[in-house]
Formats: structure tokens, sequence, C-alpha cells
């Protein structure tokens, strides 16, 4: 059975009126999606859905959290996840079609798929830059070693690499003078 399969809603035999799901979100459902940036993740999908005669109207809320790679030191980061959406899905002509806020579903289609919306919408959720927190003393909570294989560049060496490059010097010239330790 396809792991997504189970994170759909089979709409056609119910009645009109509000009704609730809730979907639970595992390391399996990130493996189904090739090349997810997300390693491993727990998390809860309520989905509360009011039918009407022309289509339907779905109150999403996701929570749990997700583990990514740290932007930083590339070791693992486990963060919080919190979504809340709406979707409102419409019958037509054009099938499983969704613009992120409405969903196209055929007249004939017996089930709404939500695994895409759900991954996305999780995806959604996590900050832009995904790095481990200071501590309370302000250092990273990154991976020493890590860490430790970066050559951070001083103001002053900063500047100088700029001067060279406005006087037309090559940027190898500069790469040149740390090799030899001048």
């Amino acid at each position: 059975m396809d792991v997504l399969k189970k994170y759909s809603i089979a709409h056609k035999g119910l009645g009109m009126g509000a009704h609730r799901f809730e979907f639970e979100v595992d390391d399996r459902f990130f493996e189904a999606f090739e090349g997810s940036e997300i390693r491993k993740g727990s998390a809860k999908a309520t989905v509360e859905m009011d039918k009407q005669s022309d289509r339907l109207s779905l109150r999403i809320g996701i929570r749990g959290e997700a583990t990514v790679e740290c932007d930083r030191c590339l070791d693992e980061l486990t963060l919080p996840v919190e979504y809340d959406g709406t979707l409102c899905v419409r019958y037509g002509q054009t099938e499983n079609e969704s613009d992120g806020e409405v969903m196209w579903i055929g007249p004939g289609e017996t089930e709404i798929p939500l695994a895409q919306y759900i991954y996305e919408s999780i995806c959604l959720s996590l900050p832009c830059q995904r790095v481990h927190p200071d501590d309370e003393h302000g250092r990273s909570t990154c991976d020493p070693d890590m860490l430790g294989r970066f050559r951070i560049v001083s103001e002053e060496e900063f500047d100088g690499m700029a001067a060279s490059a406005e006087r037309g010097a090559s940027p190898w010239d500069k790469l040149k003078e740390i090799k030899t330790g001048e």
C-alpha cells in the first residue's frame, strides 16, 4: 500500500455538515517524498471539514516536530512544527490541481488527497535559517568539531581582501599569502 494513500479523505459517502479527521505523520511519511529536506519527524494533522453542496472547506492544523539538517554544522536539528491553514476544495474538470488555497478535484473523485498539502505546510512552517540555538552564555550549541573546521575572517582581513580586489589584484594572491603564511 502506498504510504501517502492514508492521508486522503473519502468524502463521497459523508453527509453535509462538519466532520473531523486526524492523521499521524511519522518518518515513513517524510521518506515517501523523494529528496525531502526533512530527515524524520512526528506530528498530528487535524482536519475539520465542512461539506457543502458546491465545495468542501477544510481547516487544517498541524502540531509536532521535524528533524532537518543544521545550516551551520550539518548535524541533525529538531524544530517544532506549528501550522494552521485553510483549504477550499472545489469540483471542476481539472483534477488534482491546487494553488495552495484552492484544490480542484473532478466530479467523479471520491477522495481528497492531502499528503502533498500536509508535507508542504510542514516545510513552510519551518524557519528559513535552521541553526542550533545559542546556549545561555551566547555560545553556539552546534557541533564544536565542525565549527572548528571553519576559519573566521576578521573584519580587517575582509577589508584588506576588498581593497586588493578594488586595486585589481587577483583573488588568488590572498590565497597564496594564506598558504605561505605571509
